[in-house]
């Protein structure tokens, strides 16, 4: 009668699972409990020993693929070493792609700017940040004077965008915070100022300017 009334999930269970049913529970009985706890003898269900089947076969699959030589340069199983690479160099292209989509710049592709929105942005950047140590002029007071042509770390663009971005390690604190977009105007001002007369203008330092 029981198993007149057994349902179809119970059924497909016990295929799956392959436990032993309850009245011969004795036949797979230990002879040892714990605690009134009593262990049977039940077989590993079927799904589970398919999968550890499965999984050691997928192990030898893979061992053989990472750690023989019979598969050829353009194969998927590159040596990781080799695989991190091509992910570094496509990462970069996505890198490259999307700021070009988006306008952005980076220490290798800044430009000058001379528009005349441009600079007074970049002028109050420069306010707001750099006058403190070069003062509101560029004459200069702790940093350097700005409009000379004597230059510590190169006059290009590229090379004010870089001390701006980074630092350097003569007191100049990075201002990667400001954003690509600021740091160029910003540098683009200073730029600007070259050839300006400031009242108490500091000492040359560094070299004449030679632009790449």
């Amino acid at each position: 009668m029981a198993k007149k009334n057994e349902s179809a999930l119970d059924r497909l269970i016990k295929k799956l699972t392959k436990a032993t049913p309850i009245e011969k529970e004795s036949e797979v009985k230990l002879d040892h409990d714990f605690d009134g706890i009593q262990e049977l003898n039940n077989p590993l269900p079927p799904w589970w020993t398919m999968g550890f089947i499965i999984t050691v076969i997928i192990a030898v699959i893979y061992t053989a693929f990472y750690f023989m030589n019979y598969y050829d340069a353009n194969s998927v199983g590159k040596w990781q070493e080799q695989e991190l690479q091509n992910e570094m160099a496509r990462a970069k292209k996505q890198v490259e792609a999307y700021k070009k989509e988006h306008n952005l710049v980076d220490e290798n592709t800044v430009t000058l700017l001379t528009d005349k929105a441009a600079l007074e942005e970049g002028k109050q950047i420069y306010i707001q940040n750099c006058a403190a140590c070069h003062l509101a002029d560029g004459g200069g007071s702790v940093g350097p004077n700005l409009t000379d042509e004597y230059w510590i770390y190169g006059c290009d663009i590229k090379d004010v965008y870089k001390v701006i971005l980074n630092g350097t390690s003569k007191g100049m604190p990075s201002w990667k915070h400001l954003g690509a977009d600021k740091i160029q105007k910003v540098a683009s001002y200073v730029l600007s100022l070259q050839g300006t007369k400031p009242a108490t203008a500091k000492a040359p330092e560094g070299e004449p300017c030679k632009k790449g």
